[in-house]
Formats: C-alpha cells, structure tokens, sequence
C-alpha cells in the first residue's frame, strides 16, 4: 500500500488489541452517518518538564469504517499538536507566546491506545508533522467509542527565560483513505471537461500533454504532478466555522490580521458582547466573530462562533454553527490553513477520483458526485431543523441530497448534513469513497487551471505543509502559488471552483463539470478578473495528504 507522501514509502503501523471486534458488514459503499463529530478532550502532560512530552488525550469520532470490499477503504483521524512556550512563573502557564507546530518522535513504544471498542491502529508519516489513527479490522461503527491516546512529541527541555513546561493544543480532522487505483477521468458530456482519460499506472509514468488533457490545457503537466492514481487520505468535510475559530487562535496578532483582513483599529478595539462580524456583517450563515480585542503586535485577539447572536446566547454555544461549512475563504486563506494542518491542497485529477471511485467504474454522462445522472435533491439553509446545531439536517431528502440553488443571500449548512445511520451513497449525496458534500454546500478551490505559463503544475506529492505559516500569516511551502503571473494585468490562476456550492445550479455539482469560477470565465482557463483572494460567500474548501 502506497503513501501519498512518498509513492514508494512503506507504512510503519502498531496494532492495538481490543476487546470487542464489530462484525463486518459487507457495504458496496461505507454508510456515513451524521458528520464532523471529531471529539479531543483531557488533554494532559504525563512527563512535565521532562525532553519529549508524552500527551495523553481522549479521542472519539462517529460512523467510522473499513472496508475490504467496494471502496477499500477507511477514515481516519489526522492528529497534530502545537505548542506554546511560557515565561518563567508565569501564573497559570499564561503565554502569548507563539504557537510552533510540534514534531511526532514516530517511536512504537511512546504511542499507546487504550479501548474498549473499535480496534485502533496508528499510520506515521514520515515527516513527522502529525499521525494517523483508524481502524485496524473491517467494521461498521456507529462510533469509535471513547479511546485514552498516547502520543509522543520531538521537543527539547525549554530553558533559559522559558518555564521547562509547556502549554499543548492537540487538534483531529477526520480523513478518508484513498487508495492506489485506475480511475476514469473526464466526460464528454460536461462543460469545459478533460478529455475522457484512463488513469492508470502508464498514465500516471510520463508527463501529460495539452492534446492528450483537453480541457484547455496549454503547457505540459509533467510526470510528478499528483493525478489521482497513487493513494493519498482526503478531509471527510469541508473546513468548518468551528475549525477556523480553532486555527485563528493559535496565531499571531499579525497573522491573525492578515488572515481576516482586520485593521489595527478593529483588532484591539472591544467589540462588547456581540463581538465584531468578520464576514459581510454576519450574512451568509457565517458567524466567526472578532470576541477578545489583542493588543498591537503582542497579545492576539480571540476569535470566536456566534451564529446565535450574544447576549441571547453566549459565545461558542452548541447554537453557533461550528459545524457549518466554513465560507468566505480566500484561496491565500485555504492555503495557509492546509499548511498550518500538514496538509496540501487537493488537484483536479485527485477531485474527480474520489468523487467517481476507481476500479471498473465507469464514467456516467452527466454524473453528480454520488454517481446518479439524474437524481438530484435541494437542501437549503431556509429549511432546516436544529439550525446552528450539531443535529442540524434539512427538511427534504430524497437523492442526491445536496445543499445548490438556493439564494445568493442564503449560506452553507452543516458539513455532512445529509447522511444518517440509513442513507446510502445516493440518497446521501456522497462520493465513492464516502466523502460528504463534496457536491453542493461550498465551492471546492482544487489547484489546476490552463497552465498558462507552463509552471501551474508544479506541486508534487512531496509538498506538504508543515505546520508553520510565515511571520506574515501565509502559507510558505515549495511550489505552492496562488496564480502564474501576469499577461496584459491579468493573473493567470492555478484553480478550479469544482463542485458546486450552496447557491450554484444544478449541472455545476457534476463530477467532470469545470464550467465556471469566480469572475464569471471558464476556470479551465482561469485568467481575468477572477477574484480568488476575495472572500466570496461561496468559498470553502479541503485538503489532502
């Protein structure tokens, strides 16, 4: 089995025993329930004070799975910590110190699961940057049940002016494997579609040229770019309101202004107890809000979820949309945060594997996301039950379940709204591999475009974030670039808007579509006035490993 890291690297896991193994249930497809309930809670230090922190925490994730059959495939948590030096006697271990992003020490007898339930296994990578932990045997699991983890950093004693403790903040997305397979790319039926490809082993050898691509393609994509073929894990979710909050306040003063476009004024003047709007004044369902002012250039702000508007409910109530998909992002923004995780960004070839699947399925003309051509079913932020919470769920079901055609004014719901313990891949609007919303809800930046000055596909799968933004608030990893440069004062932009969002019609939430991006032109070409560092009410995103 490949790692997406390195194609050729081997795996290093541990098996954990269990006392219970769950029976396996031979899904086609792996039946996803209510989504993005990742839970990380008593977080502790075993060692205090001692080089190579040993942090123990509980972990808990909902409907995990693997399965051997249909997909092969699982989910996952991705686990990174950061760390926080502190002053010597400080009260409390208070800092403002920076946020750094603490190193895994990848050694077997460090890393322990405790539980009674799901058995656990961990997945190093090799840079060290964070782990993976997913299930070990083929299950279907309401929930991983509630598991002690032991994890082991590379951190030295602090010392001279620092405390020799530190303060830790240990963070969890939920992943889904996808594994080594052929894949069918392209349809001929879509607007602005690559040519109908199959990508395999040969394919994936030797570079790519723009007649063998289609889809507007002007320069070579060379061998290294990431097509989809090798294995690699992909964010169940889009990025949530909740998460943002969680990256935004492990950063600077200054980069936490670059990163929401606050003015000095803004970040250190109280908001009272409503807090301060981020994102067109709280409109389009997105309720990050400025809570704390920071003090210039030494004390950040804190930056909290308010969909339910303070004093009628407190800051960071389970009313005020955490899970919501996280909107208004620039592609800067997206970046920056995909590096801060360990992450990258997703390609358009790897977009339409996960969404298609792999193996002998075939292309459908017209697809959607979850395979159908003709099933599809509106969700729309005006009909919810429970909204803001982490029960909320639309009204209709049916097909194709998916959050488009809605108002400009409406928002994103809920990142996996549509799936429950009784929906299938169909009526759950899912992809192949059980990734949820990936049609409809936000639109997904994945790198791409036409390749205008021959250097847009550059990335390779050795570009991975590590954990570190630059002084300023961005990402800063090799060959990461938002655009090509410029011709005649236009930017030619490495994107794709893929598919679809909460206010996009119909055909844009089909597998191969790449009709239209943010300044109205074709995103194969992907040059204009195309506004990828605005923040569009639209704008969301994942990432991949």
């Amino acid at each position: 089995m490949k790692h997406m890291l390195n194609p050729k690297n081997k795996k290093r896991m541990r098996k954990v025993s269990s006392l219970i193994v769950l029976a396996l249930v031979a899904w086609m497809i792996p039946q996803v329930g209510s989504g993005n309930n990742l839970r990380i809670w008593n977080v502790v230090n075993t060692n205090p004070g001692s080089a190579n922190p040993i942090i123990q925490f509980n972990l808990a994730w909902d409907n995990t799975w693997k399965v051997t059959t249909g997909p092969s495939n699982w989910d996952a948590a991705w686990i990174f910590v950061k760390y926080q030096k502190v002053p010597v006697n400080s009260p409390q271990c208070e800092s403002y110190l920076n946020w750094g992003h603490a190193k895994m020490l990848n050694n077997d007898t460090a890393f322990k699961i405790i539980t009674s339930g799901v058995p656990m296994v961990f997945e190093y990578v090799s840079d060290s940057v964070g782990v993976f932990i997913r299930p070990n045997t083929n299950t279907i699991a309401a929930s991983t049940d509630t598991m002690t983890v032991q994890i082991r950093l590379r951190l030295p004693v602090p010392g001279g002016l620092y405390s020799p403790f530190y303060n830790f903040r240990v963070f969890g997305l939920e992943m889904v494997y996808i594994p080594t397979g052929a894949f069918e790319l392209g349809n001929e039926t879509c607007a602005n579609t690559f040519n109908s490809i199959y990508v395999d082993s040969t394919a994936v050898s030797s570079s790519w040229a723009p007649a063998f691509v289609g889809g507007g393609i002007s320069n070579i994509i060379p061998q290294p770019f990431p097509k989809g073929y090798y294995a690699f894990y992909c964010m169940k979710y889009e990025i949530t309101q909740g998460q943002w909050v969680d990256f935004l306040n492990t950063l600077t003063y200054n980069q936490q202004k670059e990163r929401t476009g606050l003015t000095d004024a803004q970040m250190t003047t109280n908001p009272g107890v409503p807090g301060l709007c981020l994102y067109s004044s709280c409109g389009n369902r997105n309720g990050v809000k400025l809570g704390t002012p920071g003090i210039n250039y030494s004390k950040p702000a804190v930056f909290v979820n308010d969909l339910t508007t303070a004093p009628g409910d407190p800051f960071n109530s389970a009313n005020d949309g955490q899970n919501i998909a996280m909107n208004f992002l620039s592609a800067t923004d997206l970046y920056s945060y995909l590096d801060w995780a360990g992450l990258r960004p997703m390609t358009n070839f790897e977009f339409e594997k996960v969404a298609r699947g792999a193996g002998q399925l075939m292309r459908v003309p017209y697809e959607y996301i979850w395979g159908s051509a003709s099933q599809i079913t509106q969700a729309h932020s005006g009909a919810l039950y429970n909204a803001g919470t982490p029960s909320e769920i639309s009204q209709t079901s049916g097909p194709g379940l998916a959050a488009y055609g809605a108002a400009a004014s409406a928002g994103p719901l809920r990142v996996g709204f549509s799936a429950t313990s009784s929906t299938n891949r169909l009526t759950s609007g899912s992809s192949f591999y059980g990734l949820q919303n990936l049609g409809g809800n936000v639109y997904e930046m994945v790198w791409g475009g036409r390749n205008w000055s021959g250097q847009g596909y550059n990335l390779t799968y050795y570009d991975l974030g590590d954990g570190e933004l630059s002084s300023g608030g961005s990402y800063n990893v090799n060959n990461w670039s938002i655009y090509d440069g410029y011709y005649f004062y236009s930017n030619f932009w490495r994107f794709e808007l893929r598919g679809g969002a909460y206010n996009s019609p119909a055909a844009e939430l089909r597998t191969s579509d790449r009709s239209v991006n943010a300044g109205g032109s074709y995103s194969y070409y992907g040059y204009g006035n195309t506004p990828y560092e605005s923040r569009n009410s639209s704008y969301g995103g994942r990432g991949v490993r």
